[in-house]
């Protein structure tokens, strides 16, 4: 990694956002509607995205930032030819906004194409995970491993539905028919919310090995790159490397991945 990062410093940024989140936005009654529910998000990762990113620039003023979390299309190559920074201020907004638990705050770092530092800050639980490109995996400081079984059969996976349920027809499709597919065959399959937190959950060995179908790569990097320097790889759909333009990701174990690719007949 080129850029020289104080890790430190990104946890207390994190941490304060974190829970100046819960604060504002994890008490009282939940959202009356639909609308009630998008207002509130808008509000609340606008306020995140401006609190993380005005002190960061500041630290760090010469990397640019993604615009493009909520568009896929924009995914699909590397926005800048050097380094910059990809935010989702709040992984799991509906969690928060519904008064419990497993949301996330993530955070990226591509350099030339490549995710160099990721991480993934847990406001409950007071976990901040991060990774380095060669460097390992950590939380709160304690270096992480993925989980070391190997068989589905003994195996919990995670995965999430689309987000956008009405307009990604075909990845609902896929995600309720690969859930069919891969349940009968493992442990037990959930569905937690974040997908950065559920990643870095995988990350840590609290579970087994994550899938998902879609087209929102910046929703996998930051725990693409916990998995992998925990021990575990993250692929393609069909077993090939996870990258840019992927269709989807399946990271874990390099056996549990297999496993998973072989049921799914990719």
């Amino acid at each position: 990694m080129k850029t020289n990062l104080n890790v430190e410093e990104i946890r207390t940024v994190l941490e304060g956002t974190g829970g100046q989140l819960l604060v504002k936005y994890g008490q009282g009654p939940a959202p009356a509607d639909r609308e009630a529910m998008i207002a509130r998000f808008v509000e609340a990762n606008s306020w995140a995205e401006k609190n993380i990113r005005s002190i960061l620039e500041s630290r760090y003023p010469d990397i640019p930032w993604s615009e493009a979390e909520l568009d896929a299309d924009q995914q699909r190559e590397p926005e800048f030819g050097g380094t910059y920074w990809v935010l989702d201020p709040v992984d799991g907004a509906v969690h928060l906004h519904q008064g419990f638990a497993f949301w996330s705050t993530s955070l990226c770092l591509i350099e030339e194409g490549q995710p160099v530092f990721a991480a993934v800050y847990d406001a409950n639980r007071r976990e901040f995970f991060y990774a380095i490109r060669g460097q390992g995996a950590y939380l709160n400081g304690e270096r992480i491993a993925v989980a070391r079984k190997t068989q589905l059969a003994d195996a919990l996976l995670v995965t999430a539905p689309p987000n956008k349920v009405e307009k990604e027809p075909e990845n609902v499709r896929l995600t309720a028919w690969s859930t069919g597919k891969l349940l009968p065959e493992t442990t037990a399959i959930r569905m937690l919310g974040s997908v950065a937190l559920q990643m870095a959950y995988v990350a840590c060995g609290r579970m087994d090995a994550y899938w998902e179908h879609g087209q929102e790569v910046y929703d996998w990097m930051a725990g693409a790159l916990l998995i992998e320097e925990a021990g575990g790889i993250a692929t393609d759909m069909d077993g090939g490397p996870f990258t840019w333009g992927a269709s989807g990701v399946i990271a874990g174990s390099r056996e549990l991945c297999s496993g998973i690719t072989g049921v799914l007949g990719y």
